[in-house]
């Protein structure tokens, strides 16, 4: 659209232009010439800024990433969402079983990671008490163990 814009200006400015000069031209002969060499001025004006438009034009066809790398980058980009969402739901259900043991704790967070095979597993987990909960640290670490088979590391706030 914004190359839309010189042109028809251009254009406005050469009708005006030869709509002016025709008022002012009243012989029948010399009518006709300035006539013929307004038709042409109204062409070229309408052609340069086509040329200028097409000058400006460029095909880039090597800057695109390939399919293989898009595909690739939208897979990563999915497992990192799953392995996110993942995390978060780890975190929820160790606070519904703490909750469910008597222990509220601050946060949870889990860390995932992706193996070679395409699964994720639980890299760590860390459980933050209150200090409250500080005496409770070895069934917190039980729990955590038998719900989510990893010791997690229990910090106190």
């Amino acid at each position: 659209m914004s190359g839309l814009a010189p042109l028809a200006a251009t254009v406005c400015a050469a009708s005006l232009v030869c709509a002016l000069l025709s008022h002012l031209v009243t012989d029948g002969g010399a009518k006709k010439i300035v006539n013929l060499v307004m038709g042409a001025f109204v062409v070229c004006s309408l052609l340069v800024p086509v040329k200028n438009a097409v000058e400006g034009f460029t095909l880039a066809v090597g800057e695109y990433p390939s399919a293989q790398s898009l595909a690739a980058s939208a897979d990563e980009a999915c497992d990192l969402q799953v392995i996110s969402q993942t995390e978060e739901n780890l975190g929820s259900a160790a606070r519904d079983i703490m909750l469910q043991n008597g222990i509220e704790i601050t946060r949870a967070e889990f860390i995932l990671a992706l193996t070679d095979e395409n699964r994720i597993i639980i890299s760590s987990a860390c459980i933050y008490i209150g200090q409250e909960n500080a005496c409770r640290e070895d069934e917190i670490t039980r729990l955590t163990q038998e719900h989510f088979g990893i010791t997690p590391s229990v910090i106190t706030e």
